[in-house]
């Protein structure tokens, strides 16, 4: 066998054009789903500390795919290839809604459909973007806020930035309807049409469900005793999806989330059933491109049973 047959197999092509693999836009279906790297631990009646690992806890995974002829496969291929899965590239899938990331290539998968029709799935992995540092610009969502002003006509799911707070996180409110600014319905006004809650509606078709949590003792052959020793034994974990919402209602989904970092508290109102209002986190949310303008969203919050915001964060 001859010995040029034997080569290193980090790369699978050679003379191959260098590309910018952010010239290339992902088909619609690719997704990305965030996810925060906390440490929790409960304490009585169920309560719980919640402490992000590290400044880049915050972290997500993109599933990329390109619908491509064969010479662009190859050119999109050896670019991944070139990166040996430990070398970071810049990356920005999408520079309508979300800004240029640094991340790394996990593997990806091609598709070999017919002549000169290539299907490309890449896993980028961004997992060093520490985003509370950068409250003003974002890390991940780009363009989503402006700085509130009075006889302005703003729409609904706007995001504005007031200066309010002295925790600079905190100064972002949610538009909940059109109108024209005033102070009266500013965001410390008395008829506010701004809201710093959780407030966006779900589909139709909601599916939650309650697992109480209690003690018990099996006596052999006998029973089961039940034991309520603890408070809050009825949290609710609940899933929302958001199917072909616009480009304007994720963005401002997404900079709410991003914002709440995967662990800061929000108060959120369900919008059937339960009549008491909860405060929740979120640490995992995912996004997908539908079409132009329509987008899936799919959020999993996690009840806190203190029901309480911290104050300052």
């Amino acid at each position: 066998m001859s010995e040029d047959l034997y080569y290193n197999r980090d790369v699978n092509l050679s003379g191959v054009a260098d590309i910018n693999i952010s010239d290339y836009a992902p088909s619609y279906g690719s997704s990305v789903s965030f996810s925060a790297n906390n440490y929790s631990y409960k304490t009585n009646d169920n309560y719980y500390n919640l402490i992000p690992l590290s400044i880049n806890s915050l972290t997500a995974k993109f599933n990329s795919r390109y619908e491509v002829n064969e010479e662009d496969a190859q050119k999109i291929v050896n670019f991944f290839e070139s990166k040996s899965g430990v070398n970071d590239f810049s990356y920005q899938p999408d520079a309508s809604i979300y800004r240029a990331l640094s991340g790394y290539c996990e593997g990806y998968n091609v598709d070999h459909i017919n002549n000169q029709h290539y299907e490309v799935t890449v896993d980028i992995d961004i997992s060093e973007a520490p985003n509370l540092l950068n409250w003003s610009g974002g890390t991940y969502v780009s363009g989503a806020w402006s700085t509130f002003a009075l006889s302005q006509n703003y729409e609904k799911y706007d995001v504005v930035y007031t200066g309010i707070s002295s925790n600079k996180l905190n100064n972002f409110y949610y538009c909940t309807g059109d109108h024209t600014s005033s102070a009266d319905n500013s965001p410390t006004g008395d008829n506010s049409m701004w809201t710093q809650e959780f407030f966006f509606e779900p589909d139709i078709g909601i599916n939650n469900s309650v697992k109480f949590d209690i003690d018990s003792a099996n006596f052999s052959n006998s029973f089961k005793d039940r034991m309520k020793n603890r408070k809050n034994i009825a949290t609710m974990p609940i899933s929302y999806s958001y199917k072909n919402i616009s480009t304007k209602q994720l963005k401002s989904m997404l900079h709410f989330l991003e914002n709440k970092g995967g662990y800061r508290r929000f108060r959120h109102q369900i919008p059937s059933l339960y009549n008491r209002p909860k405060v929740f986190y979120c640490q995992e949310w995912k996004h997908n491109w539908v079409y132009q303008d329509s987008h899936n969203l799919d959020v999993s919050l996690i009840e806190d049973p203190m029901g309480v915001i911290p104050t300052g964060t």
